[in-house]
């Protein structure tokens, strides 16, 4: 058996649209249909190509199928069938090759799978601290979303099977949605970590002591030392983010301090700050 170009057979190129195939078939196959060429056996059989032709090209696997398999034997013809013509290539080389590669393609037919859809979802630094649940709504219907603990910005979760359905008969495509975590305005996350600016008054500042410290974890009391240095950070270890995909792992909680000036004080206050600043200086003088 020849080889046969189903494109020559329908007089239309490798670029066609699925429309201008159909144009094609339809007119050739008025033309050679055995009802106008009663006895003609050659009508006959042209008739059957362009049906076979027809066939292929009009479905969107088959014709890829096709289309792949030329592109394979014209490279296979450079190298492989120098000695013959191209028309002795083409016409008989590739004959029963195709035809069993082709039989066997049609027998298996690959299913392409439906579209996949993309989405976004964008979460507080809270939820994605605790975890949290969406429900989205796609064509089919609502689905609900699982975001696990510890989740970062940039993250895309794969939902399979909740894409589009396929238009061949294969399995749906998938669901992709793209996490955003936005920061909190005096916290922010780097990595497991996390990083909160507190304001403390000066008093707190002075006299150190216990403080309270509002986390994603809960309240935490805090004794600050003495020297403690508020140029430095507070680490807390343990009170950053949890590691996604991990269980009781967490990162740090780095607090940055700063002062809360006091406003609209009292005649009191000013009273005793001015006294506090004079021994402050008398202390300064008999050390210098």
């Amino acid at each position: 058996m020849k080889f046969k170009n189903y494109y020559k057979i329908l007089g239309v190129s490798v670029t066609s649209t699925e429309e201008d195939i159909k144009k094609a078939y339809r007119s050739l196959a008025k033309k050679w249909h055995p009802d106008k060429n009663s006895g003609k056996k050659d009508a006959e059989n042209m008739f059957k190509e362009i049906s076979e032709a027809y066939d292929v090209l009009s479905d969107a696997v088959k014709r890829k199928t096709f289309d792949d398999f030329i592109k394979k034997s014209s490279r296979k013809k450079t190298y492989n069938y120098t000695a013959k013509t191209d028309s002795e290539s083409n016409e008989t080389e590739f004959s029963d090759f195709f035809k069993q590669f082709f039989k066997k393609k049609r027998k298996k037919t690959i299913l392409l799978k439906g579209d996949d859809i993309r989405g976004k979802i964008t979460i507080d630094l809270s939820e994605a601290y605790n975890g949290s649940v969406r429900i989205i709504t796609l064509p089919e219907g609502k689905i609900r979303i699982k975001i696990n603990p510890g989740i970062a910005s940039d993250t895309i979760l794969k939902i399979s099977g909740k894409g589009k359905k396929s238009r061949y008969g294969g399995k749906n495509g998938d669901l992709y949605l793209r996490i955003t975590v936005k920061n909190m305005p005096d916290l922010i996350r780097k990595g497991d970590d996390l990083y909160q600016k507190i304001e403390i008054d000066i008093y707190t500042a002075i006299l150190k002591g216990k403080i309270k410290v509002q986390t994603l974890k809960g309240e935490a009391e805090i004794t600050l030392p003495e020297q403690f240095d508020f140029k430095k950070k507070l680490v807390l270890k343990e009170y950053g983010m949890p590691v996604y995909g991990k269980r009781n792992e967490f990162g740090d909680l780095y607090i940055d301090f700063k002062y809360k000036i006091p406003l609209n004080l009292s005649e009191k206050e000013k009273i005793l700050l001015k006294r506090l600043r004079k021994i402050r200086l008398e202390e300064s003088r008999k050390h210098s």
